[in-house]
């Protein structure tokens, strides 16, 4: 059984006494979906097991420091905000999208 979580794999085998436990693999897995505006960056990772689906999501700002790109969960103002509520929605979106399929 393979169960995506959190952006990590995991794999369920079988142990002593029949009893099963979780093993992670170090790997990331990609998002499903991603939408860069600008600056701001959001990823949605959908997730499953064998009776559920359900999705994560991550928003972000890039910057730049010391001529090194990094990741911030803040933002700077009114400008940041607006892009945030437009990426938030296409996540939206695509996310409802996925639901109805189901």
């Amino acid at each position: 059984m393979i169960c995506a979580v959190h952006g990590f794999c995991y794999w369920m085998t079988a142990a002593k006494f029949g009893r099963e436990e979780m093993k992670m693999e170090d790997t990331k897995r990609r998002p499903s979906y991603e939408k860069r505006l600008g600056n701001i960056r959001v990823a949605v990772w959908e997730n499953f097991t064998d009776v559920k689906r359900w999705h994560n999501t991550a928003i972000t700002r890039r910057y730049k420091k010391d001529d090194e790109w990094r990741e911030a969960a803040t933002f700077n103002g009114h400008a940041d905000l607006a892009l945030v509520a437009e990426c938030v929605h296409a996540a939206k979106s695509w996310i409802a999208e996925r639901q109805d399929t189901e």
